[in-house]
């Protein structure tokens, strides 16, 4: 009788294995695009809400596990781990960005002063306009708050979807009198066939690569690294831009081409 209910529960176990859980799933994706929306300025408030909703699927995809209805932990807890960097880093670039505009403000105010005070030497006046008007600079060159240096483009390893990216490494010097990060100051962009590309995703982080580098803080006068990846397009070369995050009276532009 005990072989026959035993023989009979195997046999209803086999007929129903576990499915993997939906919520988890459908939360990966949330805080797949919530984690590459967050490093956008402005578009980042739409990642904040994927991430939200991203934690509570994985919540309940994970739940759905512990108590054996569903498999797919792994998938739960990645879909947590992703939703929960979308909206800190929201919140920090948000915080970049209210820093840097802040920056930008006193500056603003403070290059009005100097040009009023200083209305009666044409010379010095036209050296300021010369100073403010870089325009583009090749490699390496000033902006507004910062020293850039494009230092290299290099294939990597493809992200979490397949896809080959590049790695492109950025040194840089705070010229602020305040602490601040790489993310508060500029705006780095990479074009291929004059399209924008996307910010990479990794499941395993490729050697030489530092997400929180974009983040992380320098002392005034002090010097930083920072690596990003880049979802490529095709083969074809590749073009670099680095501008200031906000700027009312600059046009500068740092930019190289690379082959890959």
């Amino acid at each position: 009788m005990v072989n026959a209910n035993t023989s009979q529960t195997a046999r209803s176990t086999a007929s129903n294995p576990q499915h993997i859980t939906v919520c988890g799933v459908i939360g990966i994706v949330f805080g797949a695009l919530g984690f590459v929306l967050s490093f956008i300025p402005i578009i980042n408030n739409i990642a904040a809400i994927l991430g939200f909703v991203g934690i509570i699927l994985a919540l309940i995809g994970i739940v759905g596990t512990f108590r054996g209805k569903k498999s797919g932990k792994a998938v739960a807890v990645i879909a947590a781990i992703l939703s929960i960097l979308a909206i800190v880093i929201t919140l920090a670039m948000q915080s970049a960005a209210s820093k840097a505009i802040d920056n930008a403000l006193g500056q603003s105010t403070t290059t009005q002063n100097t040009t009023s005070d200083k209305a009666s030497e044409p010379n010095t006046s036209n050296k300021n306009s010369d100073q403010t008007a870089k325009g583009e600079q090749d490699m390496e060159g000033d902006l507004n708050n910062l020293h850039v240096k494009i230092v290299s483009a290099v294939k990597s390893s493809n992200d979490y979807n397949g896809k080959p990216t590049v790695l492109v490494t950025y040194e840089w010097k705070n010229n602020t009198d305040k602490n601040n990060s790489f993310a508060a100051l500029s705006h780095p962009q990479v074009f291929q066939n004059g399209q924008s590309l996307d910010t990479a995703t990794y499941v395993e982080q490729p050697e030489g690569y530092d997400v929180r580098s974009y983040l992380a803080e320098v002392q005034p006068g002090a010097t930083g690294t920072v690596t990003l990846g880049y979802v490529l397009k095709d083969d074809s070369a590749i073009t670099v831009d680095v501008t200031d995050l906000v700027s009312f009276n600059s046009n500068a532009k740092i930019t190289h081409t690379f082959d890959l």
